[in-house]
């Protein structure tokens, strides 16, 4: 699932700038309709109502076709710049109003002005001056309903899709963190785990204590409820499962950690860094001939990469669920950022962005 442009107008269909026009436009001269019958039985004695002219619905309906022609066409000039896509949202604001503005007074004077030239005869001194300016104090309402209106579906339309990629960001969080735990309760992690701390225990004490911290804060992080986690952080923890394969596989297995204090309040998704160090850990062959060498590092563009030469096992290993693919979706769906994948046949590389902002 990949986050929406900020120019996308799905939302504006034509079905749907027909109907909402539509609905406008009918209940606005409905309830004149209405208000117009209504206050002659309340502000108008029997003789002036006798008097007056009857009521024309034939010009009610006209009026009425004409507001709708008007609305649709201020939706579809809304949905064509919104489809633009400016840098600047005071741009666009600008440009959706002047530009709805001019279409409005436009369209006003000219079915304001035209029908009243077939009607010489019955137009009175000051007639056509009161008959414009309501014309045109109508249709700016129109204006504004569908500047309001569009920019209202537009703001309910994002709120969905981020609240739509949260819940599906908690979801692959929450496998992630499940299929991280369920991998390390595994028997083969737990035997390999305790079978290490057990050779320790009789020959250095010292050391199997380190272990066993190092092995509760691998642990522990697989545990924590956060959505994003600080490069400090993610780090810590990576440091405490480094040292627990580093004591496994000893000199076989060495890490350069060159992480720049600068990018520490960084925020970076949890167990990301881990489950590349425990992906390129599973994927390699781990020796005396062939040692394995996994680098940590960040760079000035704020960015942190995992590598490692490869060294392909024969055999591939069995997916956990926590792989790459995964972590490039938690990433766009986060932050709509790229997870950078590089392969050349010698080297494996995987950069991730630090972000600013959790």
């Amino acid at each position: 699932m990949i986050r929406k442009p900020k120019n996308d107008t799905s939302f504006l269909s034509l079905k749907t700038m027909i109907i909402i026009s539509l609905v406008i436009s009918v209940f606005f001269h409905l309830f004149f309709m209405l208000s117009f019958h209504y206050s002659e039985a309340l502000f108008m004695n029997s003789d002036i109502v006798v008097s007056r002219k009857p009521f024309s619905y034939s010009r009610i309906a006209m009026h009425s076709l004409f507001s709708f022609f008007l609305l649709l066409l201020l939706f579809l000039y809304n949905r064509k710049i919104m489809r633009i896509g400016f840098r600047k949202k005071a741009s666009e604001l600008a440009v959706l109003i002047f530009g709805s503005l001019f279409i409005t007074v436009m369209m006003s004077l000219l079915f304001t002005v035209v029908p009243l030239m077939f009607h010489k005869g019955l137009v009175k001194p000051n007639f056509m001056f009161f008959m414009v300016r309501g014309g045109l104090m109508r249709d700016f309402s129109f204006m504004c309903i569908v500047l309001l209106t569009s920019q209202l579906l537009r703001s309910l339309y994002f709120q969905h899709i981020v609240a739509v990629e949260n819940e599906a960001l908690r979801t692959e969080n929450m496998r992630t963190r499940y299929e991280t735990l369920k991998n390390q309760m595994d028997p083969h992690f737990l035997f390999n785990s305790l079978n290490t701390l057990q050779s320790l225990v009789g020959t250095d004490t010292e050391r199997a204590q380190d272990y066993l911290q190092q092995l509760s804060v691998v642990l522990r992080s697989s545990l924590h409820n956060k959505q994003v986690v600080t490069l400090e952080e993610e780090i810590r923890s990576v440091r405490s499962y480094c040292g627990m394969m580093q004591i496994r596989y000893g000199e076989n297995l060495t890490f350069v950690f060159d992480i720049d204090p600068a990018f520490a309040d960084r925020y970076v998704l949890p167990l990301s860094l881990q489950g590349l160090v425990e992906n390129a850990i599973k994927h390699n062959v781990i020796s005396a001939k062939q040692p394995l060498c996994i680098t940590i590092s960040t760079a000035a563009d704020a960015t942190i990469t995992v590598s490692n030469p490869i060294r392909q096992k024969l055999t591939n290993e069995p997916s956990n669920g926590i792989g790459l693919a995964n972590l490039a979706e938690r990433y766009r769906l986060k932050w709509n950022m790229e997870v950078v994948i590089l392969n050349d046949g010698a080297l494996f590389r995987v950069t991730l962005p630090l972000m600013k902002e959790g």
